[in-house]
């Protein structure tokens, strides 16, 4: 009888700390504040932050992606809180009701590109279809859009791939025309491969095309101080790269899909950085596409 009472406290017990385990961790899983990302040069400095611990004593978790279309999956799954990306994935949503951008980070000016085994002559002439890899519901099927009105290709015939961005960076340039759209690191491995860019975010007019950390605006609400510190902490790693470039690439070198060092930093030019400069123009290219800043921190 005694026995049986042991084992039945024992049991009790470990069921007690089994329930306190479980809303231990429920508790803290939901004080963290999920992000997804990808390795944009822009968004290394978060890199730089999580692989240095800086992100520790903060409650935000970033989840590294390749494809620019899982934001949207994982945050209307519930998975995450918030993304960095540019406005055109926001605006390819389903649902923007509750999202909006906390803060600026870059923008492109380059670094996101169109890449043929063609020159743009070549493709005026070519009267077969020409398929195009891209991200169908992205960014790049704006850029992709933009690029055909302004160089007035509309009279031909293109044929569209939905790809990952690891399926685009290793297709071949040979055989017959075909188009890539894609991002760096990955334009690096298509220029390795032998694929020339025939447009890019620097030479495209008419797309501004802005990265920002846009977050679930219910959560940010009393928690400023927070996002207040994980713009401080992006402030320092972008900080660290502009004065030790060398240490900043050893940290994060292993998100870049090979990129040597003198490849890294070849990118870096491609964007321009919006952390410490006048943010009005770029608010107010949000306004033109409907997106609210009211939750822009000051």
């Amino acid at each position: 009888m005694r026995i049986s009472k042991g084992f039945g406290l024992i049991a009790f017990i470990a069921l007690l700390l089994l329930v306190g385990a479980y809303y231990f961790l429920l508790r803290t899983t939901d004080r963290q504040i999920r992000i997804s990302s990808n390795p944009w040069v822009g968004f290394t400095p978060f890199i730089y932050a999580q692989e240095k611990g800086w992100l520790e004593s903060t409650p935000f978790r970033f989840m590294w992606l390749v494809d620019l279309s899982e934001n949207a999956r994982l945050y209307e799954g519930g998975f995450t809180k918030g993304f960095t990306a540019t406005q055109y994935e926001l605006l390819h949503f389903k649902d923007q009701e509750h999202i909006k951008p906390v803060f600026l980070i870059d923008r492109s000016a380059g670094a996101d590109a169109i890449m043929s085994n063609r020159s743009l002559q070549e493709l005026r002439g070519f009267r077969g279809s020409i398929p195009v890899y891209l991200e169908l519901g992205s960014l790049h099927e704006d850029i992709f859009k933009a690029f055909v009105k302004e160089n007035k290709l509309a009279g031909l015939s293109f044929s569209f791939k939905d790809s990952s961005q690891k399926a685009i960076a290793q297709q071949q340039p040979k055989d017959a025309p075909k188009i890539m759209v894609s991002y760096a690191p990955y334009t690096t491995e298509l220029s390795k491969l032998g694929f020339i860019t025939i447009a890019s975010t620097r030479t495209l007019r008419s797309l501004f095309v802005i990265d920002a950390l846009f977050i679930d605006e219910r959560i940010v609400e009393g928690r400023e101080q927070d996002f207040q510190k994980l713009r401080a902490i992006f402030n320092l790693a972008h900080a660290r790269l502009n004065s030790d470039p060398h240490e900043f690439y050893n940290v994060i070198h292993s998100y870049l899909e090979g990129q040597t060092y003198d490849e890294f930093m070849a990118t870096v030019p491609q964007i321009e950085w919006l952390n410490h400069t006048d943010r009005a123009p770029y608010l107010r290219q949000f306004q033109l596409q409907n997106i609210a800043t009211n939750q822009m921190l000051p």
